[in-house]
C-alpha cells in the first residue's frame, strides 16, 4: 500500500481509502471480509457516513461498520475512520430529498454525535462536510468545526464537493482566524470529464481544481475515481447513449470521453488488466497529494483495486489518455 501526509493527521492516509456506500445488511458477511482483506494489504482509512447503505442497508453502513470494529479485534489506533455531516434527507427507501438542505453548525454537532454513537466510536480521525449551502456563511461552518475539533472529537477536518471558490474562501477565512483549516477536499475526479456536475450538491473537479490543492497544502480524496463504471467493458446499460438517462448523456456521454474510453482499455490490453484499472491508475499516478476512494463489493474488486498500486503509466500514455498526443509510444 502507499500513503500520503495529510495535515492533522499522525499516521499516513493510504493511497486508496475503503468506501462503505454499498454496505447492506444482505451483504454484511462479505463486508467484513473486505475490510480483513483491506487491512491485511495495509490500508488503514475507512470512509462512512451518516446516511451510506444501500437495499435493506439504508443508512446502516455505520453500525456494520462498528459490528466489524468489535468482532475484528482490531485496535482503534491502527485503524483511521473518516465520516461525514450534513447530507441532504435521505429517506427509508433511499430516496435523496435536495430539498432538505442540512448544513448548519446545528446539524455538523447533531449529525458528529449521531454518528459516534453508532459506529461505536469517541471520536474521528477525519469529519468532513458532505455537501454545502452557500446560502450559509462559511465563517459560521468553520467556526463550528474548529470548536469540535479542539474538543477532540475528530483529528483534522475537510469538505466534500464543495465549489473551488468555497473551498478558497473556507481556507482564507481559517488563515485569518489562526484555526487549522481543512485539510481535506473530496470532489469528484477521474479521467471522465463531467460538462457538469452530474448529481445536484456535488461538484466534479477538473485538472486546475486538482492541481489547486498541491499549491494549497490540501489533499484531495477523489471520489468515483474510476469512473463510476464508465470504463467497463462491456460498455455498462447506464452509459449507452440510446438508454442513458437525460443528465448523463449531457454530462459524461461526449466524443472526448468515449476518447478516453476506448484509449484505456487499449492500454488496458497493453498492461494486462481491465480499463477500470487503467482508469484508476490514471488518478493515483498525478502529481498531487491525493487519494481514491472506493467502493469495491466484493473480494474480488477489492483485490483489483490494490493491484492498481503496482500499475505505472508512462508521460506518454498519460497523455495519450489526456488526449494530447496520438500515440502511447515514446
Amino acid at each position: 500500500m502507499d500513503y500520503i501526509s495529510v495535515r492533522g493527521l499522525d499516521k499516513p492516509v493510504p493511497r486508496l481509502i475503503f468506501g462503505t456506500a454499498w454496505f447492506s445488511l444482505d451483504a454484511e458477511a462479505e463486508a467484513h471480509k473486505m475490510m480483513d482483506l483491506y487491512v491485511e494489504r495495509g490500508g488503514t482509512m475507512i470512509d462512512t457516513g451518516r446516511y451510506y447503505g444501500k437495499g435493506n442497508g439504508i443508512a446502516k453502513s455505520e453500525e456494520i461498520l462498528d459490528r466489524w470494529l468489535r468482532s475484528s479485534g482490531i485496535k482503534r489506533e491502527n485503524i483511521m475512520i473518516s465520516d461525514k455531516c450534513c447530507n441532504c434527507l435521505i429517506d427509508r427507501k433511499g430516496v435523496l430529498h435536495e430539498e432538505f438542505v442540512r448544513v448548519s453548525p446545528t446539524f455538523i454537532q447533531e449529525d458528529l454525535m449521531y454518528s459516534l454513537d453508532r459506529v461505536g466510536v469517541d471520536y474521528f480521525d477525519l469529519y468532513m462536510i458532505h455537501r454545502d449551502d452557500p446560502h450559509v456563511p462559511v465563517e459560521a461552518l468553520m467556526d463550528k468545526l474548529e470548536e469540535l475539533r479542539i474538543a477532540g472529537y475528530f483529528k483534522a477536518f475537510g469538505v466534500s464537493s464543495w465549489q473551488p471558490s468555497r473551498v478558497q474562501e473556507a481556507l482564507d477565512y481559517c488563515k485569518r482566524m489562526n484555526y487549522r483549516g481543512p485539510s481535506v477536499s473530496s470532489p469528484s475526479y477521474s479521467l471522465v470529464h463531467a460538462k457538469y456536475n452530474r448529481w445536484p450538491g456535488t461538484w466534479y473537479a477538473d485538472d486546475e481544481f486538482a492541481q489547486w490543492h498541491k499549491d494549497h497544502d490540501i489533499a484531495l480524496f477523489a471520489w468515483a475515481a474510476q469512473g463510476a463504471g464508465f470504463f467497463v467493458d462491456p460498455l455498462l446499460p447506464a452509459y449507452d447513449p440510446e438508454k442513458a438517462p437525460m443528465a448523463t448523456k449531457e454530462s459524461f456521454l461526449t466524443e472526448e470521453n468515449f476518447k478516453r474510453r476506448e484509449r484505456a482499455l487499449e492500454l488496458a490490453k497493453v498492461h494486462g488488466c481491465s480499463g477500470v484499472n487503467i482508469a484508476l491508475a490514471y488518478v493515483l499516478s498525478q502529481d498531487l497529494p491525493l487519494a481514491a476512494q472506493i467502493g469495491p463489493q466484493n473480494l474480488w474488486e477489492l483485490d483489483d483495486c490494490i493491484k492498481t498500486l503496482n500499475l505505472h503509466l508512462t508521460n506518454a500514455e498519460l497523455d495519450y489518455l489526456r488526449l494530447k498526443r496520438d500515440t502511447y509510444q515514446d
